[in-house]
């Protein structure tokens, strides 16, 4: 009889340790989707803010490889 007792009373109070538990991981959790929130915010102002080239370097690298084609052939026929 003793260890039914303790049964019923260990089972009455664990779903309100659980349920406090859980509550305040829920509150932990919705905090930190808030920060994130925040934070996705934020990056995405410094993208914005970011300058971004007007031309970009694989441009500038075709361009000067057909520089140096032209400059190659016009020496060809110079020489």
């Amino acid at each position: 009889m003793d260890n039914s007792a303790l049964q019923k009373t260990g089972q009455s109070q664990l779903p309100i340790i659980v349920t406090e538990e859980v509550h305040s991981l829920k509150l932990k959790v919705k905090d930190l989707e808030e920060e994130v929130s925040e934070l996705k915010k934020d990056l995405h102002a410094i993208d914005l803010l970011q300058k971004k080239p007007l031309i970009a370097s694989d441009t500038v690298a075709i361009g000067g490889f057909w520089i140096v084609a032209a400059l190659v052939v016009i020496g060809i026929f110079f020489i």
